[in-house]
This record gives C-alpha cells, structure tokens and sequence, in this order.
C-alpha cells in the first residue's frame, strides 16, 4: 500500500509540476531553467528506481535498466519546457538518479523500507515544492508581476505527508497483527 501511495506522489507531482512549468516557462532564465531540470530529474529518478528495485527484489541489473528508461520517458516532459538544455540536464540527472535509487533499494534491508520509503517521499516532495518556489520567484524577477499564490500546492503537500503518515500507521499495525498471527499459531503447534 505504501509503495502504491508513493508511486501516486510521484505520478501526480511531477504531472502537477510539468504543467506549472509549462505556464511559467517563458519567466524562467536559461540558467535556472536547467537548474529545475536537473533537480526535478534526480529527486523523481531516484524515487523510481528507489520503488522498482523494492517491488523486484534481488535484481539491481533489472531493476537499474527499467528505472532508467521509465525515468527518462518522465524526465522528457519535465525537461522539455527548458529546451535542448534543460532536456539533457534533466536526462543526464535522471540516469543517474535512477541508477542510485535502484542500488539504494537493493541495498536497504527488509525491516527499514518503510523508513527509507517515508524520507524518500519527504525528501521528494520537500524538493518539489522548492522548484515551485524557485519558479515563481523567477518569474517574479523577470516579469515583475504579482507573486502566484503556492498556498494551495503547499496544503496539497502537508496532505500528501499527512496521507503518508496514514499509510504507515496502517501498514505497521497490519504487520504487527500478522506478527502476532504467526507467532500465536507456532505456540499452538
């Protein structure tokens, strides 16, 4: 369930930033634009790679090729708004990305998924909403216009963490309760 509810993070913020980019990518310099790029590209990379390499375990090289290509489809629309530049930034950062979470997952010990699961999606909707931040501020210098109000992506985040925390809850008490199933039935044997 866990694996499910951050997969859907990562589908809808980065389909809610490519359209917020999309609408404040004339405001955004060369040089920020591949920035975002490059940004956007690790965090979503990695959590790919980080949730491919936990759902297929055992099979880094599997799980590093598909992290990789999936990555890269994602990472085209999120870098397309920046040109060629940002385009390679973004695919250059997602390779990598998706090559590290991919080991990370491998590497990361049954009993602490959960854990690294959770800071994975904090860290990744932490640096979401900085992006956004540093997008809106661009565009506030370039344009010298009103400041586009983020209130309404930063509740949707403290919603997303707060659903995150839901879904922890309630995979640790289901664990706990097959815990004390299987250790009931081996006492009764």
């Amino acid at each position: 369930m866990l694996i499910i509810i951050s997969s859907a993070f990562i589908v809808a913020y980065t389909i809610l930033f490519s359209i917020y980019t999309a609408s404040k990518k004339h405001l955004v310099s060369a040089s920020t634009g591949k920035c975002i790029s490059m940004g956007v590209g690790m965090v979503s990379s990695t959590m790919i790679g980080l949730m491919l390499s936990i759902l297929i375990p055992g099979e880094l090289a599997y799980t590093t090729i598909l992290s990789i290509f999936i990555s890269s489809v994602c990472s085209y629309f999120t870098g397309k708004h920046f040109g060629i530049n940002g385009m390679i930034e973004t695919l250059s950062a997602s390779f990598m990305g998706a090559m590290m979470g991919a080991m990370l997952g491998d590497m990361t010990p049954a009993n602490r998924q959960t854990f690294i699961i959770v800071a994975m999606d904090i860290i990744y909707l932490l640096s979401i909403l900085s992006l956004l931040f540093t997008i809106n501020k661009e565009a506030v210098k370039q344009d010298a216009m009103q400041k586009t109000k983020l209130t309404p992506i930063f509740v949707s985040m403290i919603l997303s963490i707060s659903v995150l925390g839901i879904a922890v809850i309630m995979e640790a008490n289901a664990k706990a309760a097959d815990d004390a199933l299987e250790m009931n039935h081996q006492h009764q044997h």
